[in-house]
């Protein structure tokens, strides 16, 4: 399997580069885990969720998926303000999700829903999204949140 380091390095760059220098940070990350665990189930482990909390998962599009990328991406904190070419930057999240597509050789792309209804998981930040890669080898976690 290709490394995901290039991909984290990406991920880490755009987090790093919405930072806003308050209360607040940007963390992007991306986890390889079994096939043989649930999805559900790596999440509430790898980020120490209760396991009554209800997460649920619904099959999203490749442009879905490309447009919740451009967003956090290019539209948080300075980012936003700051002149860039939209086409771009579309061509940067194409080019970014064409190598994610590489290294996860992904099948179908999920995303968390009813992820901290109704009360505040810590962990999961104050915004954010959760999605997941039906991999052939991998399933992968990719996710983007704002943390305070």
């Amino acid at each position: 399997m290709t490394t995901l380091d290039p991909l984290r390095q990406i991920l880490s760059f755009q987090a790093s580069r919405n930072n806003p220098g308050a209360n607040y940070y940007y963390e992007f990350g991306i986890v390889p885990f079994e096939h043989s665990i649930h999805p559900s189930d790596f999440m509430r482990s790898h980020f120490h969720l209760q396991y009554n909390d209800t997460l649920t998962v619904h099959e999203i599009s490749e442009s879905g998926f490309k447009k919740a990328i451009y967003n956090w991406f290019f539209e948080c904190e300075r980012s936003k303000n700051t002149n860039t070419n939209p086409s771009e930057n579309t061509e940067y999240v194409e080019s970014f999700y064409q190598s994610l597509a590489s290294v996860t050789r992904g099948k179908r792309i999920y995303h968390f829903q009813n992820v901290n209804e109704g009360h505040y998981e810590y962990q999961l930040g104050i915004y954010f999204d959760y999605f997941y890669i039906e991999g052939e080898e991998n399933n992968f976690l990719v996710y983007f949140s704002m943390q305070d």
